[in-house]
C-alpha cells in the first residue's frame, strides 16, 4: 500500500476460497472491481440490503472500506457500491452529521461539545432506496428514502465537513492527483483485497 494515496487499488477475493483460512476469499487479479464512473450499474431505485464499514482486507487486517450492497438497480442483481478510503465511513456525513460507528466515545464527546451531531449509518440507510447517485472529481453524493424521509451521504475531496485525522490532526482529504472518481467501485462479491501498485507482477 502507497502511503501518499488516500485510495486504495483492490481486487475481488474468491467466494469459493476456504472459509476458515481465507474468510475474505482469496485475491485474484484478474478481477478487479468495476469503477462507478465507468457506467454498467445504475443504483437509482435499488433498495439497500447491507450497509458494512468494514469492507476489505491486506490480509493481516483492513482498510474500512465502506459499503452499501445495492437489490434492484440496472442489472437488478445484488452488488455493492464501494468507497475504497482508509476508514471511508470517518469521510462521509449524513445530512451534515458524522458517522456514529466511526467514532470512539471519547471523540464524539468532544465533537458533540463542539456543535457536532451523531447518526447511526447501518439504521439510516438499511432498507431505504437509493434515489440518486453522484459521483464527480470533488465529491460523493447519495441519496436515500425511506417512507418518504429522504437523506443524503456526502463524501468531499477536501474533508472540509467532517473532523481531521485524530492522531496527527491533519485533514482527511485527496491529494492534488486524486480523484473520488477513482474511489468508487462496483464490486459483485464485496469481498475486496487492495492491491498494492509496487507488488511485481
Amino acid at each position: 500500500m502507497t502511503t501518499e494515496k488516500s485510495i486504495f487499488d483492490c481486487v475481488e477475493g474468491d467466494e469459493t476460497a476456504d472459509p476458515d483460512e481465507y474468510p475474505l476469499g482469496l485475491p485474484t487479479k484478474i478481477r478487479p472491481p468495476r469503477l462507478f464512473r465507468d457506467g454498467g450499474f445504475d443504483p437509482v431505485g435499488a433498495e439497500v440490503v447491507a450497509v458494512e464499514t468494514h469492507l476489505g482486507t491486506y490480509g493481516m487486517g483492513g482498510p474500512g472500506f465502506f459499503g452499501v450492497r445495492l437489490a434492484g438497480g440496472q442489472p437488478a442483481e445484488p452488488r455493492w457500491l464501494v468507497v475504497t478510503l482508509w476508514a471511508a465511513a470517518s469521510w462521509a456525513t449524513l445530512d451534515g452529521d458524522l458517522v456514529l460507528e466511526e467514532f470512539f466515545e471519547p471523540e464524539r464527546a468532544e465533537l458533540e461539545a463542539a456543535g457536532r451531531r451523531f447518526r447511526s449509518i447501518q439504521a439510516s440507510l438499511l432498507g431505504t432506496r437509493l434515489t440518486a447517485a453522484e459521483c464527480t472529481d470533488d465529491r460523493l453524493a447519495l441519496e436515500f428514502e425511506r417512507d418518504g424521509a429522504r437523506q443524503r451521504l456526502q463524501i468531499r475531496r477536501d474533508g472540509l465537513d467532517v473532523p481531521p485525522w485524530r492522531g496527527s490532526g491533519q485533514p482527511r482529504m485527496l491529494g492534488p492527483g486524486e480523484s473520488m472518481r477513482d474511489a468508487v467501485v462496483v464490486s459483485e462479491s464485496g469481498y475486496l483485497w487492495t492491491a498494492d501498485d509496487d507488488d511485481d507482477e
